[in-house]
Parts: structure tokens; sequence; C-alpha cells
């Protein structure tokens, strides 16, 4: 993977390193295609001026600078599709609108969360993975409940090489 990194903070968003728990996150943890990064940045401005009054996004890990897994040395396994720079995180927005991660469903602002799917869709992920118990929708085949996503959806875009 040749990635570009996401700046750790823009107008619309912020980063998030969700090892650490604290923003910005780590310049190590935002890496992807050209295509996932300017998707990203379409996503928080479209988002932000949807939403003029509410606070950034969250953006959460992407990828390492040359791919790879995020296993154990890098904080905790998983991230299994996070290797070549086409996947991210974006954590559900809160209701109370502090700018943490939600523990919980409670804690996410459903209308805005799914005004944020509706707009990632829109912009042409090809793979939203939503949490099961947030009641968000989208396109079938889209947008899809996956366990472990009830605080952020995960997005991944067509790899650009067709592979």
């Amino acid at each position: 993977m040749a990635g570009v990194q996401l700046p750790a903070w823009g107008r619309h968003y912020v980063t998030w390193d969700p090892i650490l728990r604290r923003s910005p996150s780590r310049g190590w943890r935002r890496h992807g295609t050209d295509d996932l990064v300017r998707l990203l940045l379409r996503i928080q401005r479209s988002y932000g001026a949807a939403n003029p009054d509410v606070r950034p996004l969250l953006i959460g890990d992407l990828s390492r600078p040359q791919g790879g897994d995020f296993g154990r040395r890098y904080g905790i396994i998983g991230h299994s599709t996070h290797q070549n720079g086409l996947d991210a995180d974006i954590y559900y927005p809160r209701r109370d609108r502090r700018l943490i991660v939600p523990e919980s469903v409670d804690k996410v602002d459903l209308r805005l969360a799914q005004r944020l799917v509706d707009i990632v869709v829109a912009l042409g992920a090809q793979t939203v993975l939503i949490g099961p118990g947030t009641g968000l929708k989208g396109p079938p085949g889209v947008v899809e409940p996956y366990p472990g996503h009830d605080n952020h959806l995960h997005l991944r875009i067509a790899n650009p090489e067709g592979g």
C-alpha cells in the first residue's frame, strides 16, 4: 500500500486513537489510499454542512503506513480488514455532544448517526458496517449490521485496482 496520511483534524472532524482513548490519533494509525482519504474529507464536509451546530466527527483507525494488520503489538487484536488502506472507522455522534467515543447505543444520537450513514452511502462507500443494536438503516448489500459496531460505523471503499 502506498498510502497518504489523513490529517489529525479538520474543520468538521478530529481523529481518535482507540488504544490511547484520546484525540488526535497517532499518525501511523491514519493512513489510507488517496481515494479513502479524499472520501473521508468529503464525508466530514458534507456532515458539517448538514449539521452546522454539532461537534466534529471522530474518525478512528484507517491503516498502518505500509498496510498490514493491527495485531497485539499495536494495541488490540482486530481490524483484520484495516490492512490495505480501504477501510476506516467513524464513531457515531453522542447524544450529550461530548467529543469522545460513545460507550453504548444509549449514548448515541441515532438521528445524527443515521444522517452520517446516509452521507457515507451517498458519497460512495462500498460497504458500511453498523451496530446491530443501533437500528440504523441503509441499502441492503451496502449497509449491514455487524457485531462490535454499536459505537461506530466501519466503511470500506472499492479497491481501485479491482482486487
